[in-house]
């Protein structure tokens, strides 16, 4: 009878405590992936597709504060809604687009219809940089994927004498912070750390195969 009561007394504070620290338990889980650096000014601003309002929004706010005098969307993927319609719309092109509806000039922005991943979009702005002797670029992406993005551009950048730096756009349709109250932020948690695991495996691979 004393070890059935323990038990249940056990349980219920068990339960007591996750209640109680269920908000930091589960932030953590959105702190690990956000790692951004503080704004600095950069010779470039690159604004990667994928979530056009948001990362536009966020680049085209950094622009006017005066972080970059030009910046670069790159992506060679296609709007999918937009095939729907029988048009063909890149991602990159959204971008631009809401870059110049947030105010900046038309002339500013350059689109590079290249790369349909963080690693060859990373690989076409690497190429940009070294033909226009860019020594160091902000990078605005969304805030999940920024320590994914960062572990691919950083060291890559590093070894050609360029600085990265990492800043993160906030997600319109749910609170990083309070991701598990919205579908949308479960999903975009969820779908960043499988991301980052296929690079974890994907890494490996290539060391242990040389490729």
């Amino acid at each position: 009878m004393r070890r059935s009561l323990a038990f249940i007394i056990f349980c219920i504070m068990l339960v007591s405590v996750g209640i109680i620290l269920k908000t930091t338990i589960l932030s953590s889980f959105s702190n690990f992936l956000i790692r951004q650096d503080a704004p600095e000014k950069a010779d470039l601003m690159v604004v990667l597709s994928g979530s056009a309002f948001d990362r536009g929004n966020e680049g085209a706010r950094l622009y006017k504060e005066g972080y970059a005098k030009h910046i670069i969307c790159p992506g060679g993927n296609l709007e999918q809604l937009f095939l729907i319609l029988g048009d063909t719309v890149y991602e990159s092109d959204l971008c631009k687009k809401n870059v110049i509806r947030n105010g900046v000039a038309h002339s500013l922005v350059t689109v590079l219809h290249y790369g349909t991943s963080t690693r060859e979009e990373a690989d076409t702005i690497l190429g940009y940089c070294k033909q226009h002797q860019i020594k160091k670029l902000i990078v605005v992406t969304s805030l999940f994927h920024t320590r994914r993005a960062g572990s691919v551009y950083k060291k890559r950048f590093a070894a050609e004498g360029i600085t990265v730096l990492m800043r993160g756009a906030h997600a319109s349709d749910f609170d990083e912070d309070l991701w598990w109250q919205n579908e949308y932020g479960l999903i975009g948690l969820n779908n960043e750390y499988m991301k980052t695991l296929y690079y974890l495996i994907k890494r490996d691979h290539h060391k242990k195969t040389g490729a």
